[in-house]
């Protein structure tokens, strides 16, 4: 089989995840890319799945949840969703990223969708007459868009330590800048702040593997630049979008309720799926703003799901793939390390996103899962053989 053959289902699965209203693409282009692995399966053996102990804790959990769900039909449904669909994708492309040229294959499809997208969102919001982002047209919800946008830049990142293109980094600056643009025209605060503690965490970490070659002064002007333009970015934000003061917040008015649910059965909870809270505590929804219909938090979301102990499979998940990528950031081979460093920086981008929000589910999830894959994919196999991460010094 050709390996554009092999990669086509992952390709098309990369383009079409952050448009709306793909869902049974998506799940065609999933169910073709798990028939592929299958094959690879049966040839090259079952690849090893970084990850197993925490992933099968967090399955586990959400299992158990059914025994208690206010909801069981929801609460198996959500599981499906947002696990077992979501494990497909991590599982596809582990198995099908072998190679550079399969990562750089894949990178293609995922820039492209991004190209593609922010020329929709563009011309949707530009010639729109409404002051702010059109959250019903093409290009989706500002809040899907920006949250799409801190999984992208990571890879964006990692495309210039894989491309073998001679401005290839010139290339990734252009992509970021034409992407930070689309997030100064969504409006979304939190991308700010999330976008800044990318920018913090990953000069050292890029300067430390001699990717850039910056002084502590300079990186910290780099760092201080950041902050204030972030700052700058979330006050325009502010002004333009009719924004509810801090203290008329819903969530922060409903995270204490939200807690004490959890505290009075911290051992089991209502049933995995973020309807949780609506479904069994529908009066801690506000009366003012009855569209918060959940935590606004991920582990708070899966507290009162799973329990405590559901709070405790999510930091356990992404402890463990923090502390895999970290480790891949200190390899030798530019190109694994460079898949480390964007993988600690795509962890941190959705834990810290979700911490006001939760948007780890559907196609953010699958996108997710899915860059993830593609980084373990590539460096374990290339740590296996040497000869496929073999590469210029990037």
């Amino acid at each position: 089989m050709k390996p554009w053959v092999r990669l086509l289902p992952c390709a098309v699965l990369l383009f079409i995840l952050p448009f709306p209203g793909t869902v049974t693409l998506r799940l065609l282009a999933l169910a073709c890319a798990l028939l592929v692995s299958a094959w690879s399966w049966h040839k090259d053996g079952f690849p090893q799945i970084p990850a197993w102990p925490a992933l099968l804790f967090w399955a586990g959990l959400a299992l158990l949840s059914l025994a208690t769900a206010v909801d069981p039909g929801y609460t198996l449904g959500e599981i499906k969703n947002e696990i077992g669909y979501t494990m497909a994708a991590y599982l596809a492309f582990i198995t099908l990223t072998r190679t550079r040229a399969d990562a750089v294959f894949l990178l293609g499809a995922l820039i492209l969708g991004s190209l593609a997208l922010a020329s929709i969102a563009l011309w949707d919001n530009l010639s729109s007459d409404l002051p702010r982002w059109n959250e019903d047209g093409l290009a989706g919800g500002s809040g899907s868009y920006s949250t799409y946008l801190l999984a992208l830049l990571p890879a964006l990142l990692w495309a210039g330590g894989a491309l073998r293109l001679r401005h290839r980094w010139g290339l990734v600056a252009g992509l970021i800048a034409l992407q930070l643009l689309v997030a100064v025209i969504a409006g979304q605060r939190q991308f700010w702040l999330v976008f800044a503690l990318q920018v913090l965490v990953g000069l050292p970490l890029l300067s430390k593997r001699g990717f850039v070659e910056l002084s502590t002064a300079r990186m910290r002007a780099i760092g201080v630049l950041a902050v204030v333009l972030s700052a700058l970015v979330i006050v325009g934000a502010t002004a333009r979008r009719d924004t509810i003061s801090l203290g008329d917040d819903p969530r922060l008015s409903m995270w204490p309720g939200v807690a004490a649910r959890i505290v009075e059965h911290p051992l089991t909870g209502k049933g995995f799926g973020r309807e949780a809270m609506k479904k069994a505590y529908p009066e801690l929804r506000s009366k003012k703003f009855p569209e918060v219909w959940h935590a606004h938090n991920l582990f708070l979301n899966y507290g009162l799901s799973m329990g405590v102990p559901g709070m405790l499979a999510a930091l356990y998940l992404f402890f463990t793939l923090l502390r895999i990528f970290w480790k891949l950031s200190r390899a030798e081979d530019p190109v694994i390390a460079m898949a480390g460093i964007s993988g600690v920086l795509l962890v941190l981008a959705v834990v810290v996103r979700n911490l006001s929000n939760d948007f780890f589910v559907r196609d953010l999830a699958l996108l997710f899962w899915a860059i993830a894959g593609m980084l373990l994919g590539y460096a374990s196999h290339a740590e296996k053989s040497p000869q496929i991460g073999k590469a210029p010094g990037a």
